[in-house]
Order: structure tokens, then sequence, then C-alpha cells
């Protein structure tokens, strides 16, 4: 870690989950526009296949990073958050725009923008349910932003655009909890922070009125979330620093439309169970979640990880949290 990097910083975002309406078509979408593997559908009792704001959950894989797509039925148009990019080569955009054009993706074309306070040429577009996405190639490129890249030559997960109704308090809440500082307003467009992330990449947050349904996605929408890499070493202690100074939210992740998105907007800032199989697991072990959401219902959970190679975290192997849950049992005895 380096001097400036405080215990608990962030490092990448891992994966994220956005609702879709029909998964094989999510699936063929994201390997057509970025060359994605699918390996991994969950099938569980809680999770059915149908009805109701459940469904399957399938993880399809780009590169070093997955995505997955959570069954909605109802789906409703969403606003231009959130909206995931990717990282791309910056000699390679025309090849991206060629590629997007034969699979008739409707896209922005090549745009010049420093917006989120780094020059480099973006690609936007959006999937089959309007969930936002982009091509990034900034004019520099950091470690590790194309390891494993996919045979369309896509990298990791570049940043993560979202919803914030008070920058201000946006901007404590990330440097208290993920160890990153918001870069001076004067570098990045108006009504916007931006969190550079410690190995590469972003989270920026745009300034709204009121949230989406696709941020508010707990009340309406199962599993919406994102994933930030933290080493392992950090990951109990960026916990334990939550769970001193939040409340937890006893809410189960599979009931969705208990809760209203009004009454989702107006929540704290505080912790939760996770819906992946672990989740109830950690809970019943650590008595709180290792799910978390920010003042406006942004959601998110930590990937405890260790180095691929010497210190640097450009790379990384995640570790499975099942290990701190059996070293809790063990000790209860």
């Amino acid at each position: 870690m380096s001097k400036e990097q405080r215990p608990g910083t962030v490092y990448w975002i891992d994966h994220y989950v956005v609702p879709v309406s029909d998964i094989a078509r999510w699936s063929d979408f994201y390997t057509n526009a970025l060359g994605a593997k699918p390996q991994v559908r969950e099938a569980r009792p809680d999770r059915p296949a149908g009805g109701g704001g459940g469904g399957g959950l399938l993880f399809t894989y780009v590169g070093e990073c997955h995505v997955g797509g959570a069954k909605a039925e109802g789906l409703t148009p969403g606003t231009g958050s959130p909206r995931y990019s990717w990282f791309i080569r910056p000699e390679e955009v025309e090849l991206h725009l060629r590629r997007l054009d034969a699979h008739q993706i409707a896209h922005s074309g090549a745009i010049r923008t420093s917006d989120e306070g780094e020059p480099g040429t973006a690609i936007r577009f959006a999937d089959p349910d309007g969930n936002q996405l982009a091509l990034w190639a900034p004019a520099r490129l950091p470690d590790g932003a194309m390891a494993n890249e996919t045979t369309a030559k896509v990298g990791r997960i570049a940043g993560a655009l979202l919803e914030a109704r008070d920058l201000g308090k946006t901007a404590d809440f990330y440097s208290t909890y993920c160890g990153v500082d918001p870069l001076p307003s004067g570098d990045v467009e108006r009504d916007t922070v931006v969190f550079p992330l410690a190995a590469g990449g972003r989270l920026a947050f745009k300034k709204v009125d009121s949230l989406g349904n696709r941020t508010a996605g707990h009340a309406v929408y199962r599993a919406l979330h994102q994933a930030l890499v933290i080493r392992d070493e950090d990951f109990l202690p960026a916990l334990e620093h939550m769970y001193r100074d939040l409340p937890e939210w006893d809410h189960d992740p599979s009931a969705i439309g208990t809760v209203s998105v009004d009454e989702s907007a107006s929540l704290p800032a505080r912790t939760g169970i996770h819906g992946n199989p672990i989740g109830p697991e950690w809970k019943k072990a650590f008595g709180r979640g290792d799910s978390f959401y920010d003042w406006d219902e942004n959601t998110f959970h930590f990937v405890n990880a260790n180095p691929k190679q010497g210190s640097s975290m450009a790379t990384y192997e995640s570790v499975s949290q099942r290990t701190y849950v059996d070293q809790r049992l063990a000790a209860r005895g």
C-alpha cells in the first residue's frame, strides 16, 4: 500500500448487476457488444424462474470482470444512470465502432471528453433494457486495465456513473468508508463528483433532484449493486468501521415490493444483507450484513482480494468470504 492510500482503499470495480427483461437476449447483447462469455447462472428456491421482481440471475464474464443480469418483470425505462464504462485502447476506437455497427447497436460515435476529470474518448450506448454503457479509451490506460481482455478487445470495468442528491454528503461518505477522495471540482463537469480508484477506473456521481428507478432499485428490482475491490487485509476493518457508524437494515433482499420507492429514497446510509448465497451466512455469523448503501440508495459490497504479483493491485485474486464466516463460527465453538 502506498503512503497515500488509507486502509480500506478501493482499487477497482469488480462487477455490477443490472435489471433485465430477457436474460438470453441480454447475454447475447454482452457477447456481441463486449465479447462476454456467459458462465454462471444462479438457481435457488428463493429465486424462481419467473414472476414478480424475482427470476433468474445470469453472470456473464467480460475478461477479468463479470456482470449480472437479474430477471425483472415489468421493467420500466431507466434514466441516464447508472452508466457503466469499460476500458478499451485509444488506437482501437474505430475497431469498436465497426463492431457495434456490425451488430446494429446504436451508439454515440466517438466522443472526446474530459467531463469526469480525465481526457479520453467515449463511445456510449445502451443494452436492450436501457441500461447505460460506454467504452472508454483514456489518454493513459492504467496498469491491469486490459488484463485478460476479451476477444473483442475489451478490458476491465472503467467506471460507474451513479446518482446523488447531495454531492457534499456523497464526498464525505466515500472518503470515509472507501478510502478515496474526490477530484477538485474545477477538474470535472458541473454538478458531478468523481473519485479516482487506487488502481484504475473511477466512481462518479451526478447531482439529481430525485432518484431514478434503477438507483432506488432495491425497492423495485432485485440484486442491483456494484462490487468494489479492497485488499483482503482491509476487508474486516472496513466493514467494522461501517458497523460502528451506520445502522443495519433488516430487510430481506429477496422480498421485492415491500418498500416503496419513496420510502427507500428516504432511508439513511446503512449496511444490510447481501442477496448472494453467502449473505445469510455472513449475517448469522457477524450479526450484520455485508452490503452497504450510501445516502442515495446506491448499493455495494466489497470484494476482498490479494495482489497476483508483488504488492501491486493492478491484477488481483479474490478471497472467499467463507474463510471469515468459518473462522467466526469456529471461534464460537
